[in-house]
Parts: structure tokens; sequence; C-alpha cells
């Protein structure tokens, strides 16, 4: 007979039902599962918002670097997605086992998160 209820399934179910790209979402998941006392399936939350967190880092990093290389006609949609991935990662690191995780997450990771969401550059900054 198959457990009802695993550490291992539970994590895979949560996925499909946590908008995972929802900082809110994935805080109020930790909090229920601490609430819960499911300390495993809290830690699988904070990795899955500590990757969301360098997502969002990164993100910053990029429209930094992009708002001073672009025309001035770009400012505004880039101050906008800044102001809004800078909302989204304080409501992260508003949790401190949260930001921990995000500071903790591998250097691979991290490296691949950049290399996909961070800066571009170019042949000028090397």
């Amino acid at each position: 007979m198959i457990e009802q209820h695993t550490d291992a399934a539970v994590p895979a179910v949560m996925a499909a039902l946590v908008n995972l790209d929802d900082p809110q979402a994935l805080v109020d998941a930790h909090a229920a599962a601490v609430a819960a006392g499911r300390p495993p399936i809290a830690e699988q939350v904070a990795r899955y918002a500590a990757h969301l967190g360098q997502e969002l880092r990164a993100t910053t990093a990029r429209i930094d670097y992009d708002l001073g290389r672009c025309h001035e006609s770009r400012y505004d949609d880039l101050h906008t997605e800044d102001d809004e991935a800078s909302a989204k990662l304080r409501i992260l690191e508003a949790v401190p086992a949260i930001a921990a995780a995000i500071d903790a997450l591998p250097e691979d990771d991290v490296a691949a998160i950049w290399c996909q969401y961070g800066p571009y550059p170019g042949e000028d900054d090397e």
C-alpha cells in the first residue's frame, strides 16, 4: 500500500500547487510548513524561493547595467521592471530563513541563474 503522506511526495505536489514565481505564495507556503512542524517541506520551499531570489537579484543587476547603456526612452520601462523585481525580492528577504537560503545557494546554481537573468556584458566591458 502506498503511504498517503510522505515528505518526498508533498514537495512534488506543492510545486504544482504553488506559483513558484510568486514570492508571497512562497513565503506563505514556507510559513505554513513551519507552522505545521514540517521542516523538510519548509526547506524545500526555501530552496524554491532561493532560486527566485537569485533570479530577482540578477534581474535588478541587469536593469542597472541596461540603464547605463540604453536610450532614455527605455528608462521608464526599466525603472518599472526594477521596482517590480525589487519589491518581490524584499518580500522574500523579509523572511530570515529564505534570505539565508538565497545567500547559501550553491555557486553553480547562482552562476547558471546569473548567466540567464543577469547583465549581458559587451566587448567593451571585458
